[in-house]
């Protein structure tokens, strides 16, 4: 089960079994002369420590901390132990020094720059020392990790709602050093333009879909879309939407419930953490990161008769010892995102009425609500985005994104009263640390 709002909690230490012989060797971040890559065996290790940083207990903020602005829109959430540190997330007042945004801008970094040894290290070999057709694959899937971690990091850190604004973010494209280390911010317009490159290189070359905790052309042309989206490239994104629900390598799920309680089967992920049957273990205290509830608000009055509510949240604010009340955040992607993708591209992209309602009306009936009412494009607008809450709630910020790109975000969370909001500050460190940044290049509001 979804189960989201209510437990904010974490699987930590997820990692595919081919992945484990390699993990428990010295992790091939800070390369030195004994762990340099020297073949395929080598290059292979060196772009899993990519995904063991993303799903590592040191490093779960990637895929936790996505939900902490998110979260509190859709509700007042009463955090558990968390104090003030968490609480302005909630009221939309963060600071500079706090130590979640530090945490979480260093291990989008720490992903980049693994990554980057990946991309840089296996070019290196020679085809003595590796196939080409396997350098090819690697250098492609290392492309896709780079590009998704500086998409995060551009939500989260750079005006990206605005491709005009000089506040992008530092783009890391070459392995970190002392000789690196200082590097000024990039523009929205270069930022953007780094991801897709590196998302293009990925669609070339990655590994074709086999299994759903790897990256895969699929899973480039599916995170393309939603750059495009998120860039107001609204036909390009969704022609690219439905060219991955067009491609067959995923299909959705019959119902809303088995997405998510079919785990590694489900049929819907196109990107997403590994897990093995020992990962929902409650004993295991480094799963727990956060609790909250949702509270009354319009994402609770939204969902109030809607059939994905039971499998979304519920009104406790304990964990619960059934594995299926935990919250996973093991996802990315799934197909149902392409399909809204689709839906609100054709929607801000002069399509017909008839034709924008499709893709949103094929999610609505998998949840048993029936087909979209609205008689006009901007009813059909409002429908979109009330679907995007409803089916993607709490997955990876999809209604705090969704609330921003359809103009909602102030009306539904009072608190946000200025677009330097919708972003975090640059980190404390990060601004006495780069010797190319200043406090002049912090973000707007937060100098």
């Amino acid at each position: 089960m979804k189960k989201i709002a209510i437990y904010i909690t974490t699987l930590f230490c997820m990692v595919s079994c081919e992945l484990t012989d390699v993990l428990e060797n010295d992790p091939p971040n800070n390369l030195v002369a004994e762990n340099v890559v020297k073949n395929e065996t080598d290059a292979r290790a060196l772009l899993s420590g990519v995904y063991s940083t993303i799903t590592s207990f040191t490093s779960a903020y990637y895929y936790m901390y996505t939900e902490l602005i998110p979260s509190a829109l859709a509700g007042s959430m009463s955090q558990s132990g968390g104090g003030n540190i968490h609480g302005q997330f909630s009221i939309n007042d963060v600071k500079f020094d706090n130590l979640f945004v530090k945490e979480y801008w260093l291990i989008f970094y720490k992903v980049m720059d693994i990554a980057n040894n990946s991309i840089v290290l296996t070019a290196e070999l020679s085809d003595e020392e590796i196939s080409p057709n396997s350098k090819k694959e690697i250098i492609g899937e290392a492309h896709f990790l780079r590009a998704m971690a500086t998409f995060d990091a551009l939500r989260y850190y750079g005006q990206f709602f605005d491709e005009s604004s000089k506040y992008g973010i530092v783009l890391r494209t070459e392995p970190s050093n002392f000789v690196t280390r200082d590097k000024a911010r990039s523009t929205v317009a270069e930022s953007y333009a780094q991801i897709l490159a590196d998302l293009d290189i990925a669609i070339a070359d990655a590994p074709d879909y086999t299994v759903s905790y790897r990256a895969s052309k699929t899973a480039a042309k599916a995170l393309k879309a939603k750059v495009l989206l998120y860039q107001g490239k609204y036909a390009e994104a969704a022609a690219l939407a439905d060219e991955v629900i067009m491609s067959g390598s995923t299909s959705l799920e019959s119902t809303f419930e088995n997405v998510f309680s079919k785990g590694l089967k489900s049929s819907e992920m196109i990107l997403m953490t590994y897990r093995d049957e020992n990962s929902d273990n409650l004993d295991n205290n480094r799963k727990r990161f956060y609790t909250g509830r949702v509270g009354t608000s319009w994402f609770t009055s939204l969902m109030t008769s809607d059939p994905r509510k039971p499998f979304t949240y519920s009104g406790a604010n304990v964990l619960k010892t059934n594995n299926v009340e935990v919250f996973r955040p093991t996802y990315f992607m799934r197909l149902a995102e392409m399909y809204l993708i689709k839906a609100e591209g054709l929607a801000f992209s002069n399509a017909s009425l008839e034709d924008a309602s499709a893709p949103l009306n094929v999610i609505r009936n998998r949840a048993g609500i029936g087909n979209s009412t609205a008689t006009t494009i901007d009813e059909l607008k409002d429908d979109i985005f009330d679907e995007i809450a409803r089916e993607l709630a709490f997955e990876n910020g999809s209604e705090w994104f969704a609330a921003i790109r359809f103009n909602k975000i102030m009306t539904l969370k009072p608190t946000v009263t200025s677009s330097n909001q919708y972003i975090l500050p640059i980190p404390e460190e990060e601004i006495n640390g780069n010797g190319s940044i200043t406090l002049a290049d912090q973000n707007p509001g937060y100098e």
